[in-house]
């Protein structure tokens, strides 16, 4: 094919094909050889797709308008104002008169299993071959297809290049002649999504009526039409004939069964996604959306464990791999037949959303014309749709440049509507709003700038005083090592490990110091903060570095560069608004010499390229990392300290990675925990008698200790910013998540951060992670200076002081008495519903419950012991609520501790269900529901100070009815024998606020 120069080599005979392989592998001018493969087409509906056998992919295809349009159907087609298509066709003049009126040149290829073209809601939707004439019975192309009007098929045996293609081509009659049409229906759903007629009195309106459909049908029915499957080579000739024709934008609702992957199939897998690559990145002019699959599968772990799983996992710039929402705007999923199946997902893989659960679309007319569909398939062709009204409004396909596909990317990716419940599951957590595409892509196609995202505002807070539009906090650097594949720009590639992560707290925007090259991968992600909105520009220079290896993103855009040369180009931007927005640069170093340089144009500066200055001012969004705070306590001042033991001292050594490989995940550190009122020591010594008590010590004589030191500040009011002095050979001071400083020295013993702004009159949460022998004479600790941002302090100066009077920290309780305190747990549940959005997220302490009990006090008789009155945490819901029937529910108990979990050792013993465990905020065990597998971090030693609590929070999610009748709530405590085990309330150490105390209450059950 000579757009693409792939060749397909077809032959009747294995033995002759085996032997041309041979020869054609020992060429050294050929790029890629691969033997055919299919992939599958969907089944007619989702219950039917479900415990389908021959491990093929699970079925991708499962109000009124504001423009007063006339269409019946879209008072069921949810999904048409619930992404704002009459947002886009405002802004791009489309007449809903005559909404078919061609728009643009801009071309769908919808590669699949054809469409019924004489539908009453479909004609004049499809593409017309304007050098066709069309049912006259002659290829006036001279392509070898007669009558491809509407487009052609290509799949075999019918259609293959080695039988009589001219009988293939597709038009308004040729059906009665060649037998071609959609009788597998999956095509024509499609095709009404994108295309169906509007205002015609007649089911319901498509996204791109002014646009125009091609049909490539590329199924194999030839075993029948409830698993079609589509061959590679025929998905090449069909991507071959509509590029060539000037499609620029592709559907493709196929793919592989993600629980079908297996080491027998991987190699197949690969060799299939590495032909997709070669394919989209030879036709690099187009985009090409894929479906997510149903497999409820999340795919960043199927590409970490090195499977591949075409089209989605392909990774080229001109891919959209698109997942499902419901109409709620939830993520798609669903229980069936004692499955679980909806939207495959994964942040690192899955793009974006658009719906996919309940889609009314165009079907047979032996089926009534519509029907409602579920799937990623539908939601595959809602994306393409957009991406055709982006294009158009970028001035259509024949502007297309190899860089307009990574374009329409970022536009369809960045301008969704942001869903909280999305977050984590897909690149951008957004859901598809065409209306909003359309508009920025407008945007860019009248000012050649594109719109940056905001990450935060600055609320009013703010009391940096900062003396220009530009400034940075410091580039927190995340390395991994091994071996340059295909340069994902994500950190799901099994072929690196982790190396080490470090902070630069220095404003240059030059990286040209690396403390890795060859043979690892850099994420270097910062927080630009924009003073004055308007117009900006980067310029990057790089030297030995190939631009291949390399991606910045700012907002949530990776950005497409005007190339200067090999070596340099330049992106024009729009930052909206006053914030902070975020930065991230992916590198894969080329040599030891590799060196990138971003230099910016501000707002009143356009003539001159500058770096700029340093501003560290702190997030005052709440902690990701923590869980669950009934909040109903004053909060203490003091530290809580968790750490582990060492006997290595040369491990401080400054080329040595030491104790901080991954410090970030605090279940690292298990040995010990305790509580002190300030982490400031002036010797380790001082810092051992504070860990241990005096004369305590580490075990088997180890001298040092590393872990991590938390507490909150409390909220108040800021006059000046604060500068944070480090002492200890490693030290590394987070707030809010965000790492401030890190040290690692054997030569100094203390440093000081530049000038931080904190909010006003928030909670901040510090984390301190040290590493410190118990036998030296230096200062071990965190100590704080009041300073502005021109001038900090100098560590030796004496203003530096003690944060204790500052703290509040939360998750910990010191009641000046406990004299009438309700006593063990308190429990609440809630009828729910399954779904990932809810897992581990009970509401909020006082959001009404459905059921509330207390342990020791109402526990069932069986549970008791008579002696203690203690209650064992076995219970079974029907042993307190004999009448339930829920199906589906979520439990919290909670109460707070002086004690700990047994020698850091818990566990469940349950049914189908998922259990978490939570002490002090930090989730230290989580049992996912199969009953097999478990973690398991608390500390394994505890010393806390006599009057300290700590929360201890246990969380259940029902996945079975079973749980109300078989199924106990049984929480094991210092070893993992359920007969032997059993935590036990203990009235002594565990203590409740009064305000907890609550009737037994069975309400709607």
């Amino acid at each position: 094919m000579a757009l693409s120069n792939l060749q397909i080599l077809e032959a009747v005979d294995e033995v002759i094909l085996n032997t041309v392989l041979a020869e054609i592998k020992k060429r050294t001018d050929i790029e890629f050889v691969v033997r055919d493969f299919i992939l599958w087409s969907p089944s007619t509906g989702l219950d039917g797709a479900v415990g389908g056998t021959s491990g093929r992919r699970l079925l991708q295809s499962s109000g009124s308008s504001s423009l007063d349009l006339n269409d019946p159907g879209l008072q069921t087609a949810y999904w048409f104002n619930k992404i704002n298509v009459t947002g886009a066709w405002r802004l791009l003049g489309i007449n809903t008169s005559d909404p078919q009126r061609q728009l643009s040149d801009v071309v769908i290829a919808v590669t699949d299993s054809g469409a019924l073209v004489n539908h009453g809601d479909l004609i004049g939707s499809f593409w017309n071959n304007p050098d066709e004439i069309d049912d006259d019975l002659a290829d006036n192309d001279n392509n070898t297809f007669i009558d491809d009007f509407y487009g052609a098929a290509f799949a075999a045996p019918l259609c293959s290049s080695l039988t009589n293609i001219s009988r293939c081509g597709i038009g308004r009659n040729t059906s009665f002649w060649n037998g071609i049409t959609d009788r597998v229906l999956h095509g024509t759903k499609i095709a009404g999504i994108i295309g169906a007629h509007p205002n015609n009195n007649f089911g319901l309106a498509g996204m791109a009526p002014n646009l125009r459909q091609m049909i490539l049908k590329v199924t194999d029915e030839s075993l029948g039409i409830v698993d079609p499957s589509y061959t590679f080579s025929d998905v090449i000739r069909a991507v071959d004939y509509a590029y060539g024709k000037g499609a620029r934008i592709f559907s493709m609702s196929f793919g592989p069964n993600a629980k079908s992957l297996s080491d027998s199939n991987k190699d197949s897998w690969d060799k299939a996604s590495a032909a997709y690559k070669s394919l989209f990145t030879k036709y690099n002019r187009a985009v090409f959306v894929a479906a997510a699959g149903n497999e409820w599968t999340n795919l960043d772990i199927i590409r970490a464990r090195n499977f591949s799983y075409p089209p989605c996992t392909v990774g080229t710039p001109n891919v959209i791999c698109v997942g499902g929402t419901t109409n709620n705007d939830t993520i798609f999923y669903a229980f069936v037949k004692n499955q679980d199946v909806g939207t495959n997902f994964g942040p690192n893989t899955v793009d974006m959303s658009a719906p996919g659960m309940s889609i009314y679309t165009t079907d047979s007319p032996y089926n009534g014309n519509f029907t409602v569909v579920s799937g990623t398939s539908y939601s595959t062709p809602m994306v393409a749709a957009a991406a055709g009204l982006v294009l158009a409004a970028l001035g259509g396909q024949t502007r297309a440049t190899p860089q307009t596909p990574a374009l329409i990317k970022n536009l369809l990716v960045t301008s969704g509507d942001s869903l909280q419940s999305l977050q984590g599951f897909f690149r951008s957590g957004r859901r598809l709003n065409v209306g909003n595409a359309v508009a920025a892509a407008l945007v860019l196609a009248s000012t050649n700038r594109t719109v940056v995202q905001l990450a935060r505002r600055f609320d009013g807070q703010l009391t940096a005083n900062v003396t220009t539009n530009l400034a940075f906090q410091g580039w927190e650097y995340t390395w991994w090592k091994g071996t340059y594949t295909d340069g994902r720009f994500d950190s799901s590639d099994m072929n690196y490990t982790f190396e080490d992560f470090h902070i630069r707290s220095q404003p240059s925007s030059n990286f040209n110091i690396l403390r890795y090259t060859t043979g690892y991968r850099l994420m270097a992600t910062a927080m630009a903060r924009i003073d004055s909105p308007g117009f900006y520009s980067i310029q990057y220079r790089a030297s030995n570095l190939s631009q291949s290896r390399w991606q910045l993103t700012v907002g949530e855009n990776p950005l497409v560069w005007t190339q200067s040369d090999n070596n340099s180009g330049t992106v024009d931007l729009i930052f909206p608004e006053a914030g902070f927005y975020n930065m991230t640069l992916w590198m894969y170093p080329d040599s030891p010499t590799s060196t990138l340089n971003f230099l910016w144009q501000m707002p009143g500066s356009p003539s001159s390229w500058t770096n700029p200055p340093l501003c560290w001012v702190i997030n005052d969004v709440g902690s990701t990392s923590r869980y669950y705070d009934p909040n109903l306590t004053p909060k203490p001042a003091l530290w809580h300290v968790v750490w582990n033991e060492s006997d290595s001292g040369a491990i401080f050594n400054a080329e040595n990675k030491g104790f901080f490989a991954q410090n970030k995940d605090p279940w690292l550190y298990r040995t010990m925990q305790t509580t002190v009122p300030d982490f400031s020591f002036a010797t380790g010594m001082d810092l051992r008698n504070a860990l241990y008590g005096t004369g305590g010590a580490p075990s088997n004589g180890q001298t040092v200790v590393y872990g991590y030191a938390r507490a909150n500040l409390r909220p108040r009011s800021y006059s000046t910013g604060m500068s944070f002095r480090l002492q200890g050979a490693h030290m590394r001071l987070y707030i809010n998540d965000q790492m401030i400083f890190d040290f690692q020295n054997s030569s100094f013993i203390m440093i000081v951060t530049p000038c931080v702004t904190l909010q006003n009159n928030v909670s901040h949460e510090l984390y301190l992670y040290f590493a410190a022998r118990t036998d030296s004479y230096n200062p071990v600790g965190l100590t704080w200076a009041s300073c502005n941002s021109t001038t900090v302090p100098t560590g030796t100066s004496g203003a530096y002081s003690s944060m204790s009077g500052s703290l509040a920290t939360n998750y910990f309780w010191t009641p000046s008495s406990i004299t009438n305190l309700p006593r063990g747990f308190r429990c609440d549940a809630w009828a729910g519903s399954y779904s990932a959005t809810s897992l581990g997220t009970t509401p909020p302490y006082g959001t009404p419950s459905n059921l509330t009990w207390m342990y020791p006090r109402d526990c069932p008789a069986a549970y008791r012991n008579t002696t203690t009155n203690e209650c064992r945490m076995q219970t079974k819901l029907k042993d307190l609520f004999p009448s339930i029937s829920w199906p589906l529910w979520h439990i919290r108990c909670f109460t707070y501790y002086a004690g700990s979990i047994t020698n850091g050792i818990t566990g469940a013993s349950v049914l189908s269900g998922v259990i978490y465990q939570h002490l002090a905020g930090v989730r230290v065990y989580y049992q996912p529901g199969d009953n097999v597998n478990q973690t398991n971090y608390a500390p394994y030693n505890t010393r806390f100070p006599s009057g300290t609590y700590q929360l201890y929070v246990i969380e259940w999610v029902a996945q079975s009815p079973q749980w109300n009748t078989a199924a106990a709530q049984t929480i094991l405590d210092g070893g993992l024998d359920p007969n032997n085990n059993i935590l036990t309330t203990n009235s002594t150490t565990m203590i409740l606020p009064a305000a907890t105390l609550a009737s037994f209450t069975s309400a709607a059950i």
